[in-house]
């Protein structure tokens, strides 16, 4: 597992694709956790499509329990974002459902064993400095455990800062 990190429009989802493609030529799933409701999301998802159009990529839509999704994946896979799936799994049915991040982690190391190389995508959302409330603390908390979680698990680390790879570990 690589895990790729940063801040909004950073490069990392970027950096995370050539990665993956300059380290792998075998088949490659893109792994879509994005719920597509409304405009923006629309947009964003229709820009990352065509930032992967022609690198050989299958896309398999899978907003939650990425466990579902271990079997679709093969070869290389390239999981597009932690942020998204700890959201939409900690508020699927309106509520603030904690301990998101154990249960994701669990299907993290499950799709790693399952394929040969695994980048993970993951946001930088921690450096505001803004006080937020209960439920957006709590989506914090669960989006930062699960990144240490993951970084621990990973081989390599990657955070992007205006478009420039750092490798961290």
């Amino acid at each position: 597992m690589i895990l790729v990190t940063g801040g909004s429009a950073s490069g990392k989802s970027a950096f995370a694709e050539r990665l993956l493609t300059e380290l792998s030529s075998e088949g490659r799933t893109y792994l879509a956790t994005m719920r597509s409701a409304g405009e923006e999301a629309q947009e964003r998802i229709a820009r990352h499509q065509k930032m992967r159009e022609g690198a050989g990529f299958t896309t398999v839509e899978c907003p939650a329990h990425i466990s579902d999704a271990v079997s679709s994946c093969g070869g290389a896979v390239l999981l597009e974002d932690l942020g998204n799936l700890v959201a939409n799994e900690m508020f699927a049915d309106g509520g603030c459902r904690e301990n998101a991040a154990d249960e994701i982690g669990k299907d993290l190391l499950l799709l790693d064993e399952a394929c040969s190389l695994l980048v993970v995508v993951t946001d930088e959302v921690f450096s505001d400095g803004e006080d937020y409330g209960y439920e957006t603390r709590q989506y914090l908390r669960e989006l930062g455990r699960l990144n240490c979680f993951a970084a621990a698990h990973s081989r390599e680390v990657w955070e992007v800062v205006c478009g420039i790879p750092l490798r961290r570990k």
